[in-house]
């Protein structure tokens, strides 16, 4: 059933709602958007996607089990993290204060939503705001920033779609799922598959920061690490180092990319950073920024200019929210130091060697009370690379733990979902890990996240979602040969992922 209301949801998305609460709220589906007394307010895609569900089964108790099947499409999907998105929803239609008037918590039940809800035209939302008629911000992390006429061209092929795959439903109550559907027909998956592709995200490549003098490397590489770390958070943005790239990559990219370059020239007071972004499309001309900042200041500035990038690059996102653009878990800018060469290392899958000198700097940093959710999913990943060279179960057991505090701490951050699904792929649960990997590709597309989903496919002996993940990490690597060539030789040398790949 679970597939027939994927269909209708497709199918109707173009219709908005009115929900009778005060103020009143419009929920546009097709946009990710509500409307709070024409206070616009965007939903991430699961948030939108449980918004949606609720509405049609208003008046029906969900449990967490129910909720995590129909929105997550998963079984393994765990209380606390469908009680994360339910509590983010709530503060997205100011529903914050017990007792909950909108989404109630029927205690060991689960939840109801019960409130009076009335579909409405299209334009009558849209009336609210028509600032925003003429360019739709975008439904989730892989569309575009297209034209209406655009946009209705891809509805009515969705549409299409969803009703060829409705021709075969019969497959889909025999419990062959979504991916066995694909074989159907390839002219009806397309345009499904075309949402959640990576032609439109926007791909960033990142040269190395100049200083004028060579009297302190260690600060442009950790203004740089600060750079691409937070730029990478955005769902809609990927970045690539230069220094890394193929040629025939680079051929690629180039003419398609944002060059991102700059230099950091020192002061009496600290530094001052120019960047430089270059690429045809942004009007044809070369986008400068500037900083002056210093090591006191290092977070709160930096993370500024993290957040000016991305209004440059992408200025209709949705997700540029405070904790999407500063650190803030590290106070220290030493500890940043050690920290952002393991979120280095890690988004580009190396193996435990390359971590042998920086475990020790992570646990002193943990032993003088300086712990949090960035140092665990690195403990973990580099504990569940560990287990992979040589198999010691109590590596795959403290890659768990560790990979399970970090969630805790914040479950939200794609490199904790990360580490966590890695670390329950090694503990042979690939089940358990692709929600969570799931979570970390739709929130904040890399090849590491897409490379994983298709490793828990294999595992699962579900070779039509490990192919179409890996031909999604295919495309967001762009062919570069060497892209997490570590990682892939890890886990090819300990049987979890086809030595075929």
């Amino acid at each position: 059933m679970l597939f027939i209301y994927r269909c209708v949801e497709a199918m109707s998305s173009a219709v908005n709602y009115r929900l009778d609460t005060d103020p009143e709220i419009i929920f546009i589906p097709e946009q990710n958007r509500l409307l709070l007394n024409k206070e616009e307010r965007h939903l991430e895609p699961l948030q939108a996607r449980m918004l949606h569900f609720f509405i049609h089964n208003q008046g029906k108790v969900q449990s967490a089990k129910m909720l995590a099947d129909a929105v997550w499409e998963r079984s393994h999907v765990s209380d606390n993290l469908v009680r994360q998105v339910i509590s983010q929803l709530r503060n997205q239609l100011n529903d914050q204060h017990r007792p909950y008037s909108i989404i109630k918590t029927i205690p060991k039940q689960g939840y109801l939503f019960d409130i009076e809800v009335n579909e409405i035209k299209e334009a009558t939302a849209l009336s609210n705001n028509p600032k925003q008629d003429t360019t739709p911000p975008p439904t989730s992390k892989q569309e575009t920033f297209t034209a209406p006429t655009e946009e209705k061209r891809k509805r009515a092929k969705r549409q299409v779609a969803v009703l060829s795959l409705l021709s075969v439903f019969t497959l889909s109550a025999m419990g062959l799922g979504y991916y066995a559907l694909q074989d159907s027909s390839d002219n009806a998956v397309q345009p499904i598959i075309n949402e959640v592709n990576n032609e439109h995200i926007i791909p960033v490549i990142f040269h190395e920061l100049v200083l004028d003098q060579n009297k302190d490397l260690t600060i442009a590489r950790n203004v740089y690490n600060y750079l691409f770390f937070g730029l990478n958070s955005s769902n809609n943005i990927v970045g690539y180092h230069y220094s890394q790239m193929t040629s025939d990559a680079k051929k690629q990219l180039t003419p398609e990319a944002i060059s991102l370059k700059g230099w950091i020239k020192e002061t009496h007071d600290g530094y001052h950073i120019k960047l430089l972004l270059d690429n045809p499309n942004l009007d044809g001309k070369t986008k400068e920024l500037d900083k002056t900042f210093s090591k006191e200041d290092f977070f709160s500035a930096i993370g500024d200019l993290v957040l000016s990038l991305k209004t440059t690059i992408s200025p209709t996102a949705s997700d540029y929210g405070f904790a999407n653009h500063r650190v803030t878990s590290v106070n220290s800018y030493n500890d940043w130091q050690v920290i952002s060469k393991g979120i280095s290392l890690f988004y580009q899958g190396k193996n435990a060697d390359s971590f042998k000198l920086l475990l020790p700097e992570f646990d002193k940093i943990k032993q003088q009370g300086r712990d949090n959710y960035l140092l665990d999913a690195l403990f973990a990943y580099a504990a569940s690379m560990q287990y992979l060279n040589d198999h010691l179960d109590d590596n795959k057991q403290q890659a768990l733990i560790h990979a399970k505090a970090a969630f805790e701490k914040n479950p939200r951050c794609n490199i904790a979902n990360i580490s966590l699904g890695l670390a329950l792929i090694v503990n042979n649960h690939s089940e358990q890990a692709y929600p969570y990997l799931f979570y970390a590709a739709e929130n904040s597309p890399s090849p590491l996240s897409y490379y994983l989903l298709s490793v828990a496919d294999s595992q699962a002996d579900n070779p039509k979602g490990a192919e179409y993940n890996y031909q999604r990490f295919t495309r967001l690597s762009h062919g570069q040969s060497a892209q997490l060539a570590e990682l892939k030789a890890s886990l090819q040398k300990s049987n979890l992922f086809p030595a075929t790949k």
